[in-house]
């Protein structure tokens, strides 16, 4: 069944090349490429850019049912697809026992990770945010899973901070239409290329949403700074590597050992 709900999806050009997760022939290598290439482009035409790393809470355990059969009636999807995903999701239900007592819940949403649906299924959903932001000028996405990174460029930190608070709303609208929740803790705004970023940290909108203000980020098992120097990544495996040599030692014979 997901495997004919790609096809379509793939056929009728619904697979949006800003989605990078779970799509064949991509990885987390062609996504950081993207978002480093967007940087040197903004900075050879003279343009002031910036990065906001988004992560949505608990993103494939809230993954709302009614949301997803909506986003397939939109695409159009063929009835004989739709109708078994329809079945599959529609009167779900979770059990607790407990000693002679069971409780019943009726479950609504949730795609397990590691299940053969639930990514193709979650991709559904990030997809109407793709499209919901695909003609914002001088906004760009790359969306890998439950990671949203916005790449947005300008020709002064003001007029990118008029496009953020625009991109914002949208997001925040889409996560109420979808039930989900943008896990604000963990986003972070990286201005590229830029020392002054005090303009960035006493914007209203930054300070509702919490925003942290970096200059390095980790961003899909790699450490991006707001120079697009990657000496910073070389050493950050060092540490760990150090540590796990200490412990190899242990239990590995010295030479000595085997005398």
């Amino acid at each position: 069944m997901i495997e004919r709900l790609n096809y379509f999806l793939e056929y009728f050009g619904q697979l949006p090349p800003q989605q990078y997760g779970f799509t064949a022939g991509r990885s987390t290598a062609d996504a950081i490429k993207t978002v480093s290439e967007f940087d040197r482009q903004s900075r050879k035409l003279g343009q002031k850019c910036c990065l906001l790393a988004l992560d949505i809470a608990g993103a494939f355990d809230n993954a709302w049912h009614p949301g997803i059969l909506a986003r397939l009636w939109k695409l159009k999807c063929p009835p004989n697809i739709y109708l078994i995903l329809r079945d599959l999701l529609r009167e779900r239900a979770a059990q607790v026992t407990l000693g002679n007592s069971v409780s019943y819940k009726r479950v609504t949403e949730g795609c397990p990770q590691g299940s053969v649906s639930g990514p193709t299924l979650w991709n559904m959903i990030t997809n109407d945010l793709i499209a919901l932001l695909y003609n914002t000028p001088n906004v760009r996405m790359v969306v890998f899973a439950d990671d949203l990174m916005i790449m947005i460029q300008g020709p002064s930190p003001s007029a990118i901070l008029t496009t953020l608070q625009s991109t914002l709303q949208t997001i925040e609208d889409w996560c109420k239409e979808h039930r989900l929740e943008i896990y604000k803790d963990k986003s972070a705004l990286m201005p590229m290329f830029i020392r002054n970023r005090e303009v960035y940290i006493r914007h209203p909108t930054i300070v509702a949403w919490g925003i942290n203000i970096v200059t390095k980020m980790r961003y899909l098992g790699i450490i991006l700074v707001c120079k697009l120097d990657w000496y910073p990544h070389t050493q950050y495996p060092q540490q760990p590597c150090s540590l796990l040599q200490s412990h190899m030692r242990h239990v590995i014979p010295q030479p000595d050992d085997c005398l």
